[in-house]
C-alpha cells in the first residue's frame, strides 16, 4: 500500500468522481483507476459501487475512508510540524477576524506585533464569526478572534476583553436623550445590520425576536465603513461593540448608547485543540496575553 494510492482513493471517494479526481490531482485517469484497483486487490475487498451513471463508497469503503483520512491527516501534520521547525522557512499566520472587532486589533496586529515579529507573514481575514469557526474547523486559518457566544469544548480560547453592544446613532437622533435605550423603542426604526453570521447580526435577530417584532434592515454592508456612512448621513441606526467606540471618538456624526438590558460580550482568541500551533501562532498568544 502506497501514500499515493490513499491520496487517490480520498480524492475519488470526496468528488465521487474519477474524472474529477485525476483533474484536481493533475494526473491521467488511468493512472487513478490501475491505483485504486490495485488497493482493491491488495485489501481483498471492493471499496466502490461502479455504475455507468455514478460510483459511490461500499461499506467497507465507507470504514477505509475515515482510516486513510486519518492518515492522511497524520501525514499533513508532520509535514507541518517540521516545516515549522525549519530555520529558513518564512512564517506565517493566517488569522480571522470579525469585522467589527477588526479596528482596534488591527493596529495591534500591524504596528506593535509586526513591529516585534517582522520575519512573520501577516494573513488577516475578515469574517463573521460563524465563518472564522468554519474556517477553524477546516484548517484555513490558525486563530480567530471572535465574539465568544456559546461553549465550543473543541476549541481552547484565551479571553481578551469584555464589554457592552451599544446602539449606534446619528448625532441629531432623538433616541439620544435616553442614557440607556429600551430595545422596544427601535421597532419603527430602519437598521443598517452587519451582514449574517456576524455575531452583531445574530444578537440583534435574537433580540427583535424577543421583542416580538421584525425589524427593517435597509441592507446589510460587508465593509464597517460603508455602515458607518450610512448611519452618518441618517439613512438608519446601527449596533456597535463597546470596543471599537475609539474610533468614533469626538466624532460629530455618531452618538453611541447602552441599552436598557444591557447585551454584553466577551472576545477571545481561538484555536482547534487537537491541532499542532505553529510557532508564530504560539507566539501571537503569547503577544496578545501580554498587551490585555
Amino acid at each position: 500500500m502506497e501514500l499515493r494510492q490513499l491520496e487517490y482513493f480520498e480524492a475519488v471517494s470526496r468528488l465521487r468522481s474519477f474524472t474529477k479526481a485525476a483533474s484536481e490531482l493533475c494526473v491521467a485517469q488511468p493512472s487513478i483507476t490501475v491505483a485504486i484497483r490495485k488497493l482493491e486487490e491488495e485489501l481483498g475487498i471492493p471499496l466502490f459501487e461502479r455504475s455507468r451513471k455514478k460510483i459511490s463508497l461500499t461499506l467497507e469503503g465507507e470504514i477505509f475512508l475515515q482510516k486513510a483520512n486519518r492518515i492522511l491527516g497524520e501525514i499533513q501534520d508532520t509535514f507541518k510540524v517540521m516545516n515549522d521547525l525549519r530555520p529558513d522557512l518564512k512564517r506565517i499566520l493566517r488569522l480571522g477576524i470579525p469585522p467589527s472587532l477588526g479596528s482596534w486589533m488591527f493596529p495591534l496586529i500591524y504596528s506593535d506585533y509586526a513591529g516585534k515579529y517582522p520575519t512573520v507573514k501577516l494573513m488577516v481575514h475578515e469574517m463573521g464569526t460563524h465563518e472564522i469557526i468554519q474556517q477553524l474547523l477546516d484548517e484555513k486559518i490558525e486563530l480567530g478572534f471572535i465574539v465568544m457566544y456559546k461553549p465550543m469544548p473543541m476549541f481552547e480560547l484565551l479571553p481578551v476583553s469584555e464589554g457592552e453592544l451599544l446602539l449606534l446613532l446619528p448625532s441629531d437622533h432623538p433616541l439620544k436623550q435616553y442614557a440607556r435605550v429600551p430595545f422596544e423603542l427601535l421597532i419603527n426604526e430602519r437598521f443598517i445590520m452587519y451582514y449574517e453570521g456576524t455575531y452583531i447580526y445574530s444578537k440583534v435577530m435574537e433580540e427583535c425576536n424577543r421583542h416580538q417584532f421584525k425589524p427593517d434592515v435597509l441592507c446589510t454592508p460587508s465593509q464597517i465603513a460603508t455602515l458607518f456612512n450610512l448611519v452618518a448621513n441618517g439613512s438608519g441606526i446601527s449596533f456597535i461593540l463597546d470596543d471599537a467606540v475609539a474610533i468614533l471618538k469626538d466624532n460629530p456624526c455618531f452618538v453611541t448608547r447602552p441599552l436598557t438590558d444591557a447585551i454584553n460580550f466577551k472576545t477571545g482568541i481561538i484555536w482547534k485543540n487537537d491541532k499542532y500551533l505553529s510557532k508564530a501562532a504560539r507566539e501571537f498568544i503569547e503577544f496578545m496575553k501580554k498587551a490585555e
